[in-house]
């Protein structure tokens, strides 16, 4: 069997009685059931149009001229190699139509239409726009970036997309399917968990246990239920340990070929729980949700098998028929589209003039005609609903499409359609026609994910100390360019032990004392706020504050800070009336430094960067 290839489900029996022992097969550890596919590229195009709307919050401070990062010091900051299309124009419209562009293509990608185009315009511009602003990255871009990357490889297509729908022949390819894309795709999200853990080489994660406690003292990333738990000492010790063996057993003994089905199934469930505590405890972005999303790409093929027989619709869809008017492309084809997304596979789809009851139907009502059964016939939007009823993702929807309203405005919808259909079926043939697609990638497609993969574990081994391993250069700048650089170092080899919040004090032309952080009049307050992480926007600019805030401990020249006061000036005085524009501020920081056994934490104040608007 060649890779990419769908495979049965295979298993070698060792023991004196059948399923004593079963030992999964290779393509069974290392493939992926469509199923776990179309769930995966749905969360992917999902995170990254949630990416782009967080993002979007901060378009002209973080992506434009006028921002914290010019064209010009973003271009002196690229590696080489890299490229960003974003830097082509430095304008909020020209930024804004790119983030249009890329949201596009993640629906696409989200419908699973035209797919793997979809996918790689969606690499190409998650990549063009992580470079056009490198300051405000964290962990989640780079694993968001990774997860793009590898789903090229893959015919994310092949269940519950459009591209499903308008292949005639999709329902003929089994859901189990194994390529070295898949192999890849799930070694690297457990390499994240691995290196992650060899990273974590200082003693407060082994042996001393006091890692999760030093964590959760980082009072600009704690949330509020954070600062409620760190107070049980002992139970951080011992989430500390778990963590730890839990990144330095799990990505081993989730690919066992023994007790396989156990196995799996207790360290996805461990994994994605304890992503559900990052996201409770830390401020750290949507970095939980693409891990989880990552863990998601193991769910097994028997997992769907297993939910499928517990699905309880609140119609059976056992004799449901579908019938459409032959001489209708349009309307086969949204037939087929309902059955795909409604999660109906089985439901068969064929002319109405094939059967005399569901033709004089057809004829009389101008409608499509849903039957469930000798007695029993749905016409217009109550077909629409009776289908949904019978959906087991999508059933509980079925009462509100029956409200009166709603089901009038749908049969005036449906009409509309049908009056139109000719119309909206010359638009169908150019955007959606009759394709095939494509089980595999091709030898050439799996050749290469072979070499990434070799690529990206040379990488991820660059990255321990203890192994004095280097990248050539020309690799070097691929690897910049492909957007496959990797370094899981969270909260390795510790966590840090500061903890700042920004205070800048600011003079106006007026000599006028103002509080230049938070916008507002008035000599701001030097107390400690009672969330520290609240004082920050969000995510992102709590990454950029940090790192200048990191940068006032070393010598040189300050281009965070620098630019960052450039475009305070630029934003306080830009509709400032005279003789309140912004002249001079001093940039501080408040710095709690932790300490051990919950002893009072240390308090310093540095000015990081002095600024005048008009020098």
């Amino acid at each position: 069997m060649q890779p990419g290839q769908t495979f049965p489900t295979t298993q070698t029996t060792f023991g004196a009685r059948a399923g004593a022992f079963r030992l999964a097969s290779v393509r069974e550890v290392f493939g992926m059931d469509l199923r776990t596919m179309a769930l995966f590229r749905v969360g992917l195009g999902l995170l990254l149009i949630v990416d782009l709307i967080l993002r979007a919050r901060d378009l002209r401070a973080h992506y434009t001229d006028f921002g914290i990062l010019p064209r010009d010091a973003a271009i002196a900051m690229l590696s080489d190699g890299a490229f960003s299309l974003h830097l082509l124009n430095g304008t909020a419209w020209f930024q804004a139509g790119m983030f249009l562009i890329a949201g596009a293509f993640a629906a696409m990608l989200m419908v699973g239409w035209r797919t793997r185009f979809a996918t790689i315009a969606s690499w190409v511009l998650l990549l063009s726009l992580q470079n056009r602003n490198p300051t405000v990255l964290s962990g989640e871009d780079n694993l968001l970036m990774v997860l793009c990357f590898w789903a090229m490889f893959l015919p994310l297509g092949l269940r519950y997309s459009v591209d499903a729908a308008l292949d005639r022949k999709s329902g003929e390819v089994p859901s189990a399917y194994f390529s070295i894309a898949t192999l890849a795709l799930l070694v690297q999200g457990m390499s994240m968990y691995l290196f992650s853990a060899l990273l974590k080489s200082d003693a407060q994660w082994m042996p001393d246990g006091a890692a999760v406690y030093y964590a959760l003292q980082l009072d600009y990333l704690a949330t509020p239920f954070a600062l409620w738990l760190r107070q049980f000492g002992d139970l951080l010790q011992g989430l500390t340990w778990y963590v730890w063996t839990l990144e330095i057993v799990g990505p081993i003994l989730i690919f066992s070929p023994l007790f396989s089905r156990t196995l799996r199934t207790a360290f996805l469930a461990a994994f994605v729980t304890m992503h559900l505590g990052f996201l409770l405890c830390l401020e750290i972005g949507i970095f939980p949700l693409v891990s989880i999303l990552m863990n998601l790409a193991f769910v097994p093929g028997w997992m769907w098998d297993r939910l499928a027989a517990t699905a309880r619709p609140a119609a059976s869809p056992a004799h449901v028929v579908v019938y459409y008017d032959r001489d209708c492309a349009f309307c086969h084809k949204v037939c087929r589209l309902l059955t795909t997304f409604l999660i109906l596979p089985g439901v068969p789809i064929r002319a109405a003039q094939s059967d005399p009851k569901a033709g004089v139907l057809l004829a009389i009502n101008n409608s499509w005609v849903v039957s469930d059964g000798p007695q029993t016939d749905y016409l217009k939007w109550d077909a629409v609903r009776h289908l949904v009823a019978c959906s087991p993702g999508f059933h509980p929807l079925a009462k509100l499409l029956a409200f009166g309203p709603l089901a009038a405005l749908g049969d005036r919808f449906y009409d509309w359609v049908a009056d139109n259909r000719s119309r909206l079926g010359r638009v169908t043939e150019t955007a959606l026609p009759w394709r095939r697609t494509r089980p595999g990638g091709g030898m050439l497609c799996n050749a290469l994910a072979g070499i990434f993969l070799v690529f990206v574990t040379w990488q991820n081994l660059t990255t321990l100390p203890g192994l004095s391993l280097a990248m050539p250069r020309p690799l070097a700048e691929f690897r910049q360019a492909a957007g496959l650089w990797q370094d899981w170092t969270m909260f390795a080899p510790h966590p840090e032990m500061n903890s700042p919040w920004p205070i800048i004090v600011g003079e106006l032309r007026d000599h006028t004392l103002v509080d230049v952080y938070n916008r507002r009049s008035g000599v701001p307050s030097w107390d400690r706020p009672p969330v520290v992480a609240a004082v920050y926007e969000n995510h992102r600019w709590r990454k950029y504050l940090s790192i200048m805030e990191d940068l006032s401990y070393e010598k040189g020249a300050n281009e965070f800070a620098l630019n960052y006061a450039r475009w305070v000036c630029r934003s306080w005085n830009e509709n400032a009336p005279p003789g309140k524009e912004l002249a001079v501020f001093n940039i501080h920081f408040n710095v709690e430094w932790s300490m051990p056994d919950y002893r009072p934490k240390h308090l310093t104040s540095n000015l990081i960067w002095r600024h005048d608007c008009f020098a």
